[in-house]
């Protein structure tokens, strides 16, 4: 695998698809990323002034297309690192296309999000290939409004990594 620092400009150097193919890449089972390993590549810690409690490690990016990114866990002071449960990468620069993913990972559910609007489109399973067993992606568009599902364009992508599936208010979630 190059560097860090190569992948990393690799990684923005690529159009919105093939940044996806290459992330899925890198999250084969094979490499075995951890939390620091996958930090060191997606960006630094976001600063947290008024320890607003979050439910994720909230980066700022190096690749300026997203202006947001997280991961969990959240590792504490005395744990050195740990596999990746989720990571998550979007911003209004970054935009993928339904027709795409579906070329790539065939499976998926369709869930309204009836805690606060919107549906998720669900993958899942995944090939046992990669790391990770779901992508997570978001419109804001009704289930009923979604006229034609391959036009959908996403402006974020969240990987699942687990085997215990489960459906909330929100939609589907993963859990190791």
């Amino acid at each position: 695998m190059l560097s860090t620092e190569n992948l990393r400009k690799d990684l923005e150097s690529k159009s919105d698809i093939e940044w996806f193919d290459t992330i899925c890449a890198i999250l084969k089972k094979e490499n075995l990323l951890t939390v620091n390993q996958v930090i060191a590549l997606i960006g630094t810690d976001k600063p947290n002034p008024n320890n607003e409690v979050r439910g994720s490690r909230a980066l700022v990016p190096f690749d300026k297309r997203f202006t947001w990114a997280s991961i969990n866990p959240v590792l504490t002071n005395e744990e050195d690192d740990k596999p990746i449960d989720f990571l998550s990468f979007g911003g209004p620069d970054f935009k993928l296309k339904m027709s795409d993913i579906v070329a790539r990972f065939a499976n998926y559910k369709m869930q309204s999000n009836i805690y606060d609007g919107s549906t998720q489109l669900f993958f899942y399973p995944i090939a046992s290939e990669y790391e990770f067993s779901g992508i997570d992606l978001w419109t804001d568009k009704e289930g009923e409004a979604i006229t034609d599902i391959n036009n959908l364009l996403f402006n974020s992508v969240t990987f699942n990594f687990g085997s215990t599936l489960f459906l909330a208010r929100d939609g589907y979630h993963l859990k190791r």
